[in-house]
């Protein structure tokens, strides 16, 4: 049987096997794994992709624990990809999500994979796009995508799913001064987490904060829904109920709209330039290295003879010639 037939059926050595492939560095593996996503994508499945960010602190893997518990109970399928930021020295995984969300990667209807993000930017890893795709493929109802949360860069993120939440804690509504526009334009659901004990009263509060700041969004369809934002605890798992709605009701309303299939056909485009530029990126960094004297130019620049832009115009003369 081949790999793609082991992962239409689910198994999960063979999801952890296809995952393993396309986050490979070794060409042979990035072969494999390309032919393995393209014959992936003939036969997709219908899981609802969904993206969770937030600064570190607001609780991302408990939440998404709490929440998977509540859709595993309800016996939905469930893949959790959680990206977590790499050390800079050995470039492995700091936090290690997967040991972080212990009670819920005992079921059998979970997978979870946690990869460093390797430097990557948009708050993703190198992979996490084609390891959603094999998770479609294995018949997973829900994708979660856990990512970094260090930035604003992360709005890369939600190009990779259907809907983006944006998750919070109590208090941090003052930080939505000057940046009301583009946080209420990226995120879909806005989740202000930790809603129990002494932080209620802080927690409401911040959802009334985010809720203003949402009031500044226009959408040209007066029939959209508007933007949620809900209050949960993840310790209580109270809310859960009210976020599955949320989701339930953009989804129902982008199919109706074709708006579901407009954003997947958009931001398949946007991946397909990125590979492009990645591997544009990737053919000029070893021209640099090994075809072009930078190092020679640079001594020049720090000797006096030549000026630091008369080196830049004569590397981009030898890239150009080269391309």
């Amino acid at each position: 049987m081949s790999l793609a037939d082991r992962i239409y059926n689910g198994e999960r050595a063979a999801i952890a096997k296809a995952i393993t492939l396309v986050e490979s560095k070794n060409q042979s593996d990035k072969l494999q794994g390309k032919k393995l996503i393209s014959e992936l994508m003939v036969k997709p499945g219908h899981s609802i992709r969904l993206g969770f960010s937030g600064p570190p602190g607001v609780g991302k893997s408990t939440f998404i624990e709490s929440f998977g518990k509540y859709l595993v109970s309800k016996g939905l399928k469930l893949g959790v990809l959680a990206i977590d930021p790499s050390s800079q020295i050995t470039g492995g995984s700091i936090l290690g999500d997967k040991t972080r969300m212990i009670e819920i990667s005992k079921s059998e209807n979970t997978f979870i994979r946690s990869t460093p993000s390797k430097g990557s930017l948009g708050g993703v890893s190198s992979g996490t796009r084609e390891a959603a795709i094999i998770l479609d493929a294995a018949g997973y109802d829900y994708v979660f995508i856990e990512t970094v949360g260090v930035g604003q860069s992360e709005i890369l993120a939600s190009n990779l799913v259907d809907i983006f939440t944006l998750i919070v804690g109590p208090g941090s509504g003052d930080e939505l001064q000057g940046i009301k526009k583009g946080i209420t334009e990226y995120a879909d659901i806005f989740i202000v987490n930790k809603n129990d004990g002494d932080l209620k009263i802080e927690a409401s509060k911040t959802q009334s904060d985010y809720k203003s700041a949402v009031s500044y969004y226009r959408n040209d369809d007066i029939n959209s829904p508007l933007k949620d934002v809900l209050l949960v605890s993840s310790l209580e798992q109270t809310g859960m109920d009210e976020v599955i709605q949320a989701i339930d009701k953009i989804i129902a309303y982008n199919k109706e709209k074709n708006e579901f299939d407009k954003r997947r056909f958009n931001q398949l485009s946007f991946w397909l330039e990125e590979q492009v530029k990645a591997l544009m990126q990737e053919s000029l960094e070893k021209k640099l290295k090994e075809e072009i004297a930078v190092s020679d130019l640079t001594s020049q620049v720090v000797e006096g003879k030549i000026h630091m832009y008369e080196a830049i115009d004569q590397i981009m003369t030898k890239v150009e010639k080269k391309i």
